[in-house]
């Protein structure tokens, strides 16, 4: 037999096999499309931000709830921010909404590799913005909020057993 008609039926026989193959393989899940996971209880996240930021977290004071992206309506997280931001986004981002004492995080696993960060990271900075207006009466609109809430995050990931 000839090595182009050899090659041919070898070719072949490999997309057969491929083409028997794609209809289980997506339907398979990719584990880099499972949603983040947090790697600490809330709890504990807040715990080490209030300590870096000197502050004793009271009992009369409720911590935020906190929503993640794949298990809450766009509509939700629309509504919580509107009248913060000023207008309804188009999509979900990390936010602390201070009307509603709610955290938003997106656990979208490409925005984690894109940033190279952590969910822990996120809470961490949104946690942050929660304690600086529970606790210390600030305005989020203050930039220095935003600076201090970086800080506070660099500072979360340095001390992460995984950081």
């Amino acid at each position: 037999m000839p090595c182009n008609a050899v090659r041919r039926r070898f070719f072949s026989a490999v997309l057969a096999a491929a083409a028997l193959t794609l209809p289980y393989a997506s339907a398979m899940p990719d584990a880099a499309d499972e949603p983040e996971r947090l790697h600490e209880e809330p709890h504990v996240i807040l715990a080490r931000v209030a300590r870096q930021m000197n502050v004793e977290l009271r009992d009369d004071e409720p911590p935020p709830r906190v929503f993640l992206e794949s298990r809450t309506p766009l509509a939700q997280f629309q509504d919580a921010v509107e009248a913060q931001w000023k207008h309804r986004p188009a999509r979900f981002a990390n936010v602390y909404a201070v009307a509603s004492n709610e955290i938003y995080l997106s656990d979208d696993p490409s925005y984690y590799r894109r940033m190279r960060r952590t969910l822990d990271e996120s809470l961490a900075h949104e946690f942050t913005h929660y304690v600086q207006v529970r606790y210390l009466g600030a305005d989020l609109a203050d930039e220095s909020c935003e600076a201090q809430a970086l800080d506070v995050q660099m500072a979360f990931r340095r001390s992460s057993p995984a950081g």
